[in-house]
């Protein structure tokens, strides 16, 4: 190892570099699995978004029914239609 001054030059890029040189099937391997774990990830989201559509959606006719149910003489609305165009449902 030269000296320089009171320093020894050491060559620290080639004592850590790895012994095994990166290739392009190496780099693609990365990015497939990559893109894999991705796409895994986006497929539990639309799970999710797909359970809380079909919850609202149940809610939503589960208050309905409940309206429906719930409609009789003693009700200030004159028809089921009238109740129906109340009852704001967004699906």
């Amino acid at each position: 190892m030269p000296k320089v001054g009171n320093y020894v030059q050491r060559d620290y890029h080639s004592r850590f570099r790895s012994q095994r040189k990166s290739t392009w099937s190496d780099y693609n391997k990365s990015w497939s699995q990559r893109r894999a774990a991705s796409a895994e990830k986006m497929q539990q989201l639309r799970n999710v978004a797909a359970s809380f559509t079909t919850i609202s959606t149940d809610a939503s006719l589960a208050t309905t029914s409940f309206v429906m149910q719930n409609t009789g003489s003693s009700t200030s609305y004159a028809s089921p239609t009238a109740v129906m165009s109340r009852i704001s449902k967004y699906v």
